[in-house]
């Protein structure tokens, strides 16, 4: 018999499947428990509402996306070729054709309201892509390590975007080489990694 935490696991997957292919709110409750193959109470037992497994879910899928930026990062030689594997996670999921973009910013836009629980769990899948990208960028001893973060991270979203919208598979490519060229390098903001 499946202990607690495996039950818990089985119903977040299940939901995580479900909201990535339908969405969140098209998605019930009742469906989410069968997919699961538990019983409706026991599904309340481990989340008192939809959106606290939303969130539970949202928080799973943050923890999965920064542990596979940081394995791919450390596998690349340079600090600056370390900051910019963001790109390179993202050139692995674009290549996907049935990418649909980060479930986290995708459910965001579900969620009007920007202090639910919901939106605080995209909010600090944000803040810890960037405090992570500014630790890469310090290694790599660029000028304004914040700044250099921030302009990666909007790059990478706006590649996300372009692959949504235009279906284009190389624009984390594009972004990186985008990246490579605008981040400032040294005390004085020379040139490019």
């Amino acid at each position: 018999m499946a202990g607690p935490e495996a039950t818990r696991s089985k119903i977040v997957e299940a939901a995580a499947d479900l909201f990535t292919r339908c969405g969140v709110r098209a998605v019930g409750i009742n469906e989410i428990w069968r997919a699961a193959e538990v019983a409706k109470s026991t599904l309340y037992q481990h989340f008192r509402s939809k959106d606290d497994l939303v969130e539970a879910v949202l928080r799973q899928r943050n923890d999965e996306w920064c542990a596979r930026l940081r394995t791919l990062a450390e596998t690349r030689r340079t600090p600056a070729d370390r900051l910019l594997a963001v790109f390179d996670l993202l050139t692995e999921e674009f290549a996907d054709p049935a990418y649909r973009g980060n479930d986290l910013v995708n459910v965001a836009a579900e969620y009007p309201d920007p202090d639910h629980p919901v939106r605080a769990a995209v909010r600090d899948h944000k803040r810890e892509i960037l405090h992570y990208l500014t630790g890469l960028a310090s290694a790599a001893g660029l000028a304004s390590p914040e700044r250099a973060a921030a302009t990666v991270l909007m790059l990478a979203d706006g590649a996300a975007c372009t692959r949504i919208g235009l279906g284009d598979t190389e624009a984390a490519r594009t972004a990186r080489t985008a990246a490579a060229r605008l981040l400032p390098t040294g005390p004085a903001g020379g040139s490019a990694p």
